[in-house]
Protein backbone atom coordinates (compact mmCIF):
# COMPACT_ATOMS: atom_id res chain seq x y z
CA UNK A 1 0.00 0.00 0.00
CA UNK A 2 2.75 2.44 0.93
CA UNK A 3 4.65 1.54 -2.24
CA UNK A 4 1.60 2.37 -4.37
CA UNK A 5 1.14 5.74 -2.64
CA UNK A 6 4.83 6.46 -3.05
CA UNK A 7 4.68 5.55 -6.74
CA UNK A 8 1.72 7.91 -7.21
CA UNK A 9 3.39 10.78 -5.34
CA UNK A 10 6.81 10.67 -7.05
CA UNK A 11 5.66 12.10 -10.43
CA UNK A 12 3.77 14.89 -8.66
CA UNK A 13 6.77 15.72 -6.47
CA UNK A 14 9.09 15.76 -9.48
CA UNK A 15 6.67 18.00 -11.40
CA UNK A 16 6.51 20.44 -8.47
CA UNK A 17 10.31 20.47 -8.17
CA UNK A 18 10.83 21.09 -11.91
CA UNK A 19 8.15 23.81 -11.94
CA UNK A 20 9.73 25.53 -8.95
CA UNK A 21 13.16 25.48 -10.61
CA UNK A 22 11.78 26.83 -13.90
CA UNK A 23 9.80 29.60 -12.21
CA UNK A 24 12.79 30.55 -10.06
CA UNK A 25 15.04 30.79 -13.11
CA UNK A 26 12.46 32.92 -14.97
CA UNK A 27 12.18 35.29 -11.99
CA UNK A 28 15.98 35.58 -11.82
CA UNK A 29 16.16 36.39 -15.53
CA UNK A 30 13.38 38.96 -15.14
CA UNK A 31 15.36 40.65 -12.39
CA UNK A 32 18.54 40.60 -14.50
CA UNK A 33 16.67 42.09 -17.49
CA UNK A 34 15.40 44.97 -15.30
CA UNK A 35 18.85 45.61 -13.84
CA UNK A 36 20.33 45.60 -17.35
CA UNK A 37 17.86 48.26 -18.53
CA UNK A 38 18.49 50.47 -15.52
CA UNK A 39 22.27 50.09 -15.73
CA UNK A 40 22.51 50.90 -19.44
CA UNK A 41 20.32 54.00 -19.27
CA UNK A 42 22.16 55.21 -16.17
CA UNK A 43 25.56 54.79 -17.84
CA UNK A 44 24.42 56.91 -20.79
CA UNK A 45 22.54 59.50 -18.71
CA UNK A 46 25.71 60.28 -16.72
CA UNK A 47 27.59 61.41 -19.83
CA UNK A 48 27.70 64.79 -21.58
CA UNK A 49 27.90 63.01 -24.97
CA UNK A 50 28.38 59.51 -26.36
CA UNK A 51 30.24 58.10 -29.32
CA UNK A 52 29.57 54.89 -31.22
CA UNK A 53 32.52 53.32 -29.39
CA UNK A 54 31.05 54.41 -26.03
CA UNK A 55 27.68 52.88 -26.89
CA UNK A 56 29.30 49.64 -28.04
CA UNK A 57 31.22 49.42 -24.76
CA UNK A 58 28.11 50.18 -22.71
CA UNK A 59 26.02 47.61 -24.59
CA UNK A 60 28.77 45.01 -24.26
CA UNK A 61 28.67 45.61 -20.50
CA UNK A 62 25.22 44.04 -20.58
CA UNK A 63 26.92 40.66 -20.92
CA UNK A 64 28.32 41.14 -17.42
CA UNK A 65 25.00 42.26 -15.98
CA UNK A 66 22.95 39.44 -17.51
CA UNK A 67 25.55 36.77 -16.58
CA UNK A 68 25.43 33.82 -16.05
CA UNK A 69 22.69 33.76 -18.70
CA UNK A 70 23.55 33.76 -22.41
CA UNK A 71 23.33 36.97 -24.43
CA UNK A 72 22.25 34.94 -27.47
CA UNK A 73 18.64 35.36 -26.28
CA UNK A 74 19.13 39.03 -25.31
CA UNK A 75 18.10 42.01 -27.46
CA UNK A 76 18.53 45.64 -26.49
CA UNK A 77 17.71 49.01 -27.98
CA UNK A 78 19.43 51.97 -26.32
CA UNK A 79 18.29 55.38 -27.56
CA UNK A 80 17.75 59.05 -26.88
CA UNK A 81 14.21 60.33 -27.37
CA UNK A 82 13.50 64.03 -27.82
CA UNK A 83 10.15 65.74 -27.35
CA UNK A 84 9.78 69.05 -29.20
CA UNK A 85 7.67 72.10 -28.34
CA UNK A 86 4.60 70.51 -29.96
CA UNK A 87 4.85 67.37 -27.78
CA UNK A 88 6.05 65.25 -30.71
CA UNK A 89 8.61 62.66 -29.60
CA UNK A 90 11.20 61.36 -32.03
CA UNK A 91 14.21 59.07 -31.89
CA UNK A 92 17.35 61.22 -31.85
CA UNK A 93 19.84 58.34 -31.98
CA UNK A 94 19.77 54.65 -31.14
CA UNK A 95 22.10 51.69 -30.87
CA UNK A 96 20.95 48.06 -31.05
CA UNK A 97 22.35 44.89 -29.49
CA UNK A 98 21.40 41.58 -31.21
CA UNK A 99 18.57 43.29 -33.10
CA UNK A 100 17.93 45.81 -35.88
CA UNK A 101 18.38 49.53 -35.48
CA UNK A 102 15.39 51.87 -35.15
CA UNK A 103 14.97 54.69 -37.65
CA UNK A 104 16.42 57.93 -36.32
CA UNK A 105 13.98 60.82 -36.65
CA UNK A 106 10.95 58.55 -36.58
CA UNK A 107 8.04 59.17 -34.23
CA UNK A 108 8.10 57.41 -30.86
CA UNK A 109 5.05 57.03 -28.64
CA UNK A 110 5.85 57.56 -24.96
CA UNK A 111 3.62 56.28 -22.16
CA UNK A 112 0.93 58.71 -21.07
CA UNK A 113 2.34 61.58 -19.01
CA UNK A 114 6.01 60.94 -19.94
CA UNK A 115 6.33 63.52 -22.73
CA UNK A 116 7.55 66.87 -21.45
CA UNK A 117 8.04 69.57 -24.08
CA UNK A 118 11.61 70.39 -25.12
CA UNK A 119 13.19 67.54 -23.16
CA UNK A 120 15.16 64.40 -23.88
CA UNK A 121 15.01 60.96 -22.32
CA UNK A 122 17.43 58.07 -22.44
CA UNK A 123 15.50 54.92 -23.33
CA UNK A 124 16.33 51.23 -23.04
CA UNK A 125 14.26 48.32 -24.25
CA UNK A 126 15.60 44.97 -23.07
CA UNK A 127 14.13 41.63 -24.08
CA UNK A 128 15.23 38.15 -23.12
CA UNK A 129 13.62 35.16 -24.83
CA UNK A 130 13.48 32.58 -22.06
CA UNK A 131 13.36 28.94 -23.03
CA UNK A 132 12.51 26.76 -20.02
CA UNK A 133 15.14 24.06 -19.47
CA UNK A 134 12.45 21.42 -18.90
CA UNK A 135 9.48 20.89 -21.15
CA UNK A 136 10.91 23.15 -23.85
CA UNK A 137 8.81 21.42 -26.48
CA UNK A 138 5.62 21.84 -24.46
CA UNK A 139 6.23 25.39 -23.19
CA UNK A 140 6.89 28.07 -25.82
CA UNK A 141 9.63 30.68 -25.53
CA UNK A 142 8.62 33.28 -22.95
CA UNK A 143 9.67 36.86 -23.81
CA UNK A 144 10.74 38.76 -20.70
CA UNK A 145 10.70 42.50 -21.45
CA UNK A 146 11.72 45.65 -19.63
CA UNK A 147 11.49 49.28 -20.74
CA UNK A 148 13.24 52.08 -18.87
CA UNK A 149 13.37 55.86 -19.33
CA UNK A 150 15.69 58.26 -17.51
CA UNK A 151 16.49 61.95 -17.82
CA UNK A 152 20.04 62.97 -18.75
CA UNK A 153 21.90 64.03 -15.61
CA UNK A 154 24.64 66.42 -16.72
CA UNK A 155 23.07 68.15 -19.73
CA UNK A 156 19.58 68.49 -21.15
CA UNK A 157 20.44 65.89 -23.81
CA UNK A 158 23.21 63.38 -24.54
CA UNK A 159 24.28 64.05 -28.13
CA UNK A 160 25.93 61.31 -30.15
CA UNK A 161 29.33 62.33 -31.48
CA UNK A 162 31.64 60.32 -33.68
Amino acid sequence: MIAVEFALMIPIAVLILVSEFTLGEAITISRKVAITGRTLTDLVARRASVSTADLTTILNASTQVIAPFSTANLTIILAELTTDGNSNTTITWNEPFNTTKLVNGSTFVLPTGMAQVNTSLIYAYVRYDYTPPFGAKMIPVVPIRYTFYINPRITSSVPRVN
